[in-house]
């Protein structure tokens, strides 16, 4: 056998190279991570394989006969502050800048609408005025104390009064209908404009929705009792004033109008709290607590689709019964959702 001899600082690079190698292997055998795939909106979530998800946990929503309370979300949407700069008006304030325009300019087409009905008034005295005059000359003409040029000019100011109450009456009625539609925007987001008028101070004003299989089971006058985060141990009473005449298209909610006895003005436009409606039995969709998460005051699920990926929906949630929550919408029983991992979608699907 023949030995080689090398020097030391030889073997020594010898081993390290295959340290090396060993390493390198090692590294090229560890599966590279797919980063999902989240869509524009964050309502679609989609891992590449089973390695992204390998730590969920899912629940198949289950329908069950119980007797929970009728919960639902809502946000105060307005209040009513004096004013020493409205000639007496009341300030209504609104947690939605596009409501404060509507209402604002709904409050100048009522001034402008009065004003119209005075001109339009003023202009129909100076036409009967104008109509006698005429009627004069015309007696004049037959008497022959008149001349036909007199005559003309008379009927001309007729025609002329007649022309200006015309164009006073047509800006009336485009006044009506700015006002109509501003109205129409109001009602749509729940309000009554006529009650926004002649609001006393210290009124407040909570929009809500309910499913429209649950709506029915409430109704104008229902006293409910309201709870706010921002004022954990103290319970606030309201009443229905409204039930909307339309459910939303997308949602199928009805938005429900609900007055707070707010004396003491702790409460602030853009609050949000949760409606009591009492209790309520029937058959309702469970899912585990864990599964629900909440953001800026919106409940979501995360379901599982057949094809493996993750859609956010938007769901209302009721009382927590037993180790889980009643979904009062936005999820049917059978669909399947995420428990644990539903933090990590949420950070995924809203980009936290």
């Amino acid at each position: 056998m023949i030995l080689l001899k090398c020097k030391p600082y030889i073997w020594m690079g010898l081993w390290l190279s295959l340290v090396s190698c060993k390493k390198e292997a090692g590294t090229l055998q560890q599966p590279a991570v797919a980063k999902p795939t989240v869509s524009a909106d964050g309502t679609k979530i989609a891992f590449a394989d089973s390695v992204g998800t390998g730590t969920f946990t899912y629940q198949i929503a289950e329908k069950r006969s119980i007797k929970t309370d009728l919960v639902a979300p809502g946000r105060i949407v307005a209040e009513v502050v004096s004013s020493s700069d409205a000639m007496g008006q009341n300030l209504v304030l609104f947690d939605n800048p596009d409501l404060t325009s509507n209402y604002t300019e709904m409050l100048q087409h009522l001034i402008n609408i009065n004003k119209q009905k005075g001109v339009i008034a003023q202009k129909k005295v100076i036409l009967a005025q104008k109509k006698l005059q005429l009627d004069r000359v015309k007696d004049l003409v037959d008497n022959r104390a008149a001349t036909g040029q007199d005559l003309t000019n008379a009927q001309i100011d007729v025609t002329n009064s007649e022309t200006e109450v015309a164009q006073e009456v047509t800006a009336l009625e485009n006044e009506k209908t700015s006002l109509l539609e501003h109205e129409t925007r109001l009602k749509l987001a729940g309000f009554d404009p006529k009650a926004l008028v002649h609001a006393k101070q210290s009124s407040t004003w909570l929009i809500c929705e309910l499913p429209e299989n649950q709506f029915q089971k409430v109704t104008k006058g229902t006293i409910c009792a309201i709870q706010f985060p921002a004022f954990i141990d103290k319970k606030f009473t309201g009443r229905i004033e409204e039930v909307g005449e339309v459910v939303d298209n997308m949602t199928r909610l009805v938005k429900l109008r609900v007055a707070i006895l707010n004396p003491s003005g702790d409460l602030k436009a853009g609050m949000f709290g949760s409606v009591h409606f009492g209790i309520a039995e029937g058959e309702f969709v469970t899912i585990p607590r864990e599964a629900l998460v909440v953001v800026q005051g919106k409940q979501y699920v995360f379901v599982k689709t057949p094809t493996g990926d993750f859609l956010r929906r938007e769901v209302m949630a009721g009382q927590q019964v037993e180790e889980g929550v009643v979904i009062f919408s936005g999820l049917k029983a059978q669909e399947t959702v995420v428990t644990n991992g539903a933090m990590q979608l949420k950070g995924l699907s809203f980009g936290y």
